[in-house]
């Protein structure tokens, strides 16, 4: 499938956006730590096992699939649109992979302070989609009719 850009203008972001942009994502970064030293990570508990295995292979699946399948077309730095192997499913496959991993050291062991750790993190996941997403239909006319095909993180939920 030819990948057709809506705009030829490189994407690009003013000074102050992009400082905003950071302080946001930093906001995950410190929720992401807060969640992996503030208590148990190991268990016993089969399903947390496998749900940490699974978030593990979603991952793994996806960053195989960017590699195999690199885009001819020129995206903004950063960007690229895949619809093979977990992108058929779901448009972010690694982000969900990274929330299953993160809910499941939560309920290891559970704590208000790590649940509150844990909805910053899905707070920040959810408002970083809403860019991508906002950012691809912009640069990708095939994006929309993927975007309505595809959900973003949950199959056929979300």
């Amino acid at each position: 499938m030819d990948l057709v850009r809506k705009s030829k203008i490189p994407y690009t972001l003013p000074m102050d956006t992009e400082w905003k942009a950071l302080i946001f994502n930093a906001f995950g970064i410190l929720a992401s730590l807060f969640i992996l030293l503030s208590g148990t990570l190991f268990t016993h508990v089969v399903i947390y096992l496998l749900i940490q295995l699974f978030g593990a292979l979603l991952i793994i699946w996806a960053v195989i699939t960017m590699r195999v399948n690199k885009n001819k077309k020129e995206l903004p730095k950063g960007y690229f649109f895949l619809t093979t192997g977990p992108y058929e499913i779901i448009r972010h496959p690694a982000y969900a992979g990274y929330l299953l991993i993160m809910i499941s050291f939560v309920e290891i062991e559970f704590t208000f302070l790590r649940l509150i750790a844990l909805l910053v993190l899905c707070a920040t996941i959810m408002l970083k989609i809403i860019r991508e997403d906002a950012v691809m239909i912009h640069e990708v006319q095939e994006y929309k009719d993927y975007k309505k095909k595809t959900k973003a993180i949950i199959p056929y939920l979300v």
